[in-house]
């Protein structure tokens, strides 16, 4: 049996990942992190840095086409509507390097119920494969059903009655130091930043040159390809969503959905209050898999 926590430098899977060293023994224990290209710098630095630190083995997989290069190839970034980013940048990877182990295995995430009425109707422990079993997943379907049929793959979320305070608590208890990012005002600290972050994160990376212009300079790849295939349409795919600033100021599209220039722009204009959306509206499919926390 093999304990396999998936690591994704944030403050929940770091809570999980002192806990399973402590009741497993560091020798037993894999770190998972699924690199999708996307996250900030200071976040790859933390993840090795805690791996060692727990002196546990860190596996780091990677998808066929990074998060720039998989939204330049479908011509539209992920959204509500279609949360196609977790399913192609982590799960994929995460299943593909499972069905190549031959190996019983217990999956810990960093999941917690008080994060959200969705999160809390999940199950403390049950099998990794369930979606499969249900018909929810179908990616290799049948290898991974195959699988199952020889294999325990066992999800546990230990943490999942805790509230964030008694994660930081817990981790700064053993020493260690959370993600650097949350020290700067982050929610979130996986991709950076995600489709569906919040009105803090948006104000930290309008104020983040680097990772701003990062994300600009992507907004006008995925222009440019919409427009080579679609030289008729008027409005083009952006990384926010409608109603992320004033319609007024979007000035690119007249369907209201605002360039990340313009948001930025928006935001270094006004005081964090005064964007528009709720601080509690994350919503991500990767709240199942515990990938990203």
């Amino acid at each position: 049996m093999r304990v396999i926590v998936m690591w994704s430098g944030g403050k929940d899977s770091h809570a999980c990942l002192i806990k399973s060293v402590e009741r497993y023994g560091a020798d037993n224990v894999t770190a998972v992190f699924c690199d999708t290209g996307w996250e900030h710098k200071d976040t790859l630095k933390h993840v090795k840095t805690i791996a060692d630190a727990n002196d546990v083995e860190l596996v780091t997989l990677k998808p066929d086409l990074d998060f720039s290069e998989l939204v330049i190839k479908n011509r539209i970034f992920p959204n509500f509507m279609r949360r196609y980013c977790t399913v192609e940048l982590k799960v994929k990877p995460f299943v593909d390097w499972l069905l190549a182990q031959d190996d019983n295995f217990i999956v810990v995430q960093g999941i917690r119920a008080d994060e959200s009425p969705r999160r809390a109707k999940y199950e403390v422990e049950c099998d990794y494969f369930k979606p499969w079993h249900i018909g929810k997943a179908t990616y290799r379907k049948r290898e991974v059903l195959e699988f199952a049929s020889h294999h325990d793959v066992s999800v546990s979320r230990p943490i999942f009655k805790w509230t964030g305070q008694q994660v930081v608590d817990f981790i700064l208890k053993h020493n260690q130091e959370i993600n650097p990012l949350y020290m700067r005002g982050s929610k979130r600290v996986g991709c950076y930043p995600c489709v569906f972050c919040n009105k803090r994160d948006i104000k930290n990376i309008a104020n983040d040159e680097e990772y701003a212009q990062r994300l600009i300079a992507l907004e006008r790849q995925v222009e440019c390809e919409y427009i080579n295939h679609n030289p008729e349409k008027v409005n083009v795919p952006a990384f926010f969503s409608k109603g992320t600033i004033p319609e007024e100021l979007c000035k690119r599209n007249d369907n209201g959905v605002p360039t990340a220039e313009e948001v930025f722009a928006y935001v270094k204009s006004q005081e964090l209050g005064a964007l528009q959306f709720d601080d509690e509206s994350y919503s991500c499919m990767s709240v199942y898999h515990g990938l990203c926390e």
